[in-house]
């Protein structure tokens, strides 16, 4: 960047190229200044280097995935639970028909999406460290009261609840690992917090099991899940407080050196100019209006309701077509989401060694479509065919669902923006459990036809939903290219190019 004044003196932006290297072996990038006023704050000072960025990449997994993972697998856990506990006669025992038990179910997506831009809001004005910690032990405390739900009200403002306070946790695990990792490490690292989400299937049927035939004078198997969740929630919720940290600043097992390099990795992230992360309500703005949040709002919701049926409806679906008791029906979940947990991180591991987010994203909708097609088809004359279609249609939803949060966050620049957007769509597209929970029509029994053919329909405009993303960005990067070569682009200011975001011609977009 050399000073058009180059060749006055008093003026001149002197180029700094030595050798020098901050302590820990970082080597220190050309800083310019002119005169009195210092640029480094908008240059990076340190050159990357591929091999210390991996080590400590590799550092920031063992403090973050394990805790952010168990958090999400309690979430998922606790809102899927009453799946379990319908099996294990739940609904007789709070006299519940079809229609006040799929009530129950849908109330928990109200709040669950209405709250998800607030909660990233406050997210990001009282940091992760308190936050989180805060919501994983109200709901906690949510779930161990629905252990002794007397009936169908009390249930459905426990629910209600429940959803409120469990809002905030996937938005705001999703932006806090984009605060924490390169655009190009993310999905990786989204995969394994996710597959969380498949491991509490297969835990919570093995759990269910595990209390169908604990009893007390007043309390019955499905009311201990509740009870039992609900401790171990409030138990995580107050570990996760010592360990969460707000960003690379606050995190104590890095070095200063270590700090100042991966941040800068972070903040230069796709553009030599930072981008402008402080909290303004046009950035709020911006992220309600941008095409890629809507495009992918579409992808969202299409995966995520096949996604949801299974998390809901699969122990029902099995003991309803199978024919078998509770216990077994529960444990029959175990291998589906297994086998899920499996390709969730196989995908995220090839997308990011060959930095490709769609491919995935589209392979899981095509394996959706596939799996659902297989269950309507031999749901009642072959079950256990179904069964396996199953196993397919889990694997596909889940292992293509981190693609959709981690293409979304690698393409939006500034933090505002990029929580609220990541809100948006989980906020949003959180509501398609509504949609899960009232697809699956008790009189349609065994067959339901009405939720194979949803389910088999929104997977399909998921995967062209994802190809027309590939498409739009293949535009908008010409587009910014186009501005770069005709000289639009190098009249713009650095503040103006900071406060453009991922809107800058020199920010380009990855599928």
């Amino acid at each position: 960047m050399a000073s058009p004044h180059a060749g006055s003196p008093d003026t001149a932006s002197i180029e700094k190229r030595d050798e020098a290297k901050l302590e820990g072996g970082y080597g220190i990038a050309p800083v310019l200044t002119s005169g009195q006023l210092s640029m480094a704050h908008d240059v990076a000072t340190t050159v990357a280097d591929d091999h210390e960025t991996k080590r400590i990449v590799r550092k920031m997994d063992w403090h973050v995935l394990p805790i952010c993972s168990v958090l999400y697998l309690f979430s998922f856990l606790d809102r899927s639970a009453i799946g379990n506990a319908r099996t294990l006669g739940m609904n007789a025992e709070l006299k519940l028909t079809a229609s006040q038990y799929a009530a129950a179910l849908s109330i928990f997506f109200l709040l669950y999406g209405l709250l998800e831009v607030p909660s990233n809001i406050c997210l990001k004005r009282y940091g992760a460290k308190l936050w989180l910690p805060a919501i994983v032990i109200c709901w906690g405390i949510i779930m161990l009261c629905t252990g002794f739900a007397s009936g169908f009200v009390s249930l459905f403002v426990l629910r209600l609840l429940l959803g409120g306070f469990e809002a905030g946790l996937f938005p705001g695990v999703s932006y806090l690992l984009t605060v924490l990792y390169p655009r190009k490490n993310i999905q990786l690292r989204v995969g394994i917090f996710f597959s969380a989400a498949t491991i509490a299937g297969a835990f919570g049927g093995a759990l269910a099991a595990g209390f169908a035939k604990v009893t007390t004078s007043q309390l019955q198997g499905w009311s201990f899940i509740f009870i039992f969740e609900g401790l171990l929630t409030i138990l995580v919720g107050v570990v996760a407080y010592f360990v969460l940290f707000d960003d690379v600043s606050k995190a104590k097992f890095l070095s200063t050196n270590e700090k100042v390099y991966y941040e800068e990795r972070i903040r230069f992230d796709g553009s030599d100019i930072p981008m402008n992360d402080e909290f303004r309500w046009s950035f709020v703005k911006a992220a309600f209006t941008d095409w890629k949040t809507l495009f992918s709002l579409v992808t969202y919701v299409s995966t995520i309701v096949p996604l949801y049926s299974i998390a809901l409806t699969l122990p029902a679906i099995l003991k309803t077509t199978l024919k078998y008791p509770a216990i077994e029906s529960n444990l029959l979940t175990v291998p589906v989401y297994t086998f899920a947990a499996m390709i969730v991180i196989l995908f995220a591991f090839l997308s990011d060694k060959y930095q490709n987010r769609a491919f995935f994203v589209i392979l899981g909708n095509i394996m959706s479509v596939i799996g659902w097609t297989i269950s309507h088809i031999y749901l009642v004359k072959s079950p256990w065919v179904a069964y396996g279609g199953l196993f397919i249609g889990a694997a596909g939803a889940y292992g293509g669902f981190p693609g959709v949060i981690a293409a979304l966050t690698q393409n939006l620049g500034g933090k505002t923006k990029r929580s609220v957007s990541i809100a948006i769509n989980v906020g949003v597209g959180g509501f398609g459990g509504l949609v899960s929970s009232n697809i699956f029509f008790p009189h349609e029994s065994p067959q339901y036809p009405t939720g194979h053919y949803i389910n088999i329909g929104l997977a399909s405009l998921g995967a062209v939903s994802a190809l027309c993303n590939v498409g739009l960005i293949y535009l908008a990067n010409q587009a910014k290219q186009r501005k770069i070569d005709s000289g639009e682009a190098a009249r713009l200011t650095k503040d103006e190019i900071s406060d453009m975001g991922d809107e800058s011609p020199y920010f380009k977009y990855r599928y």
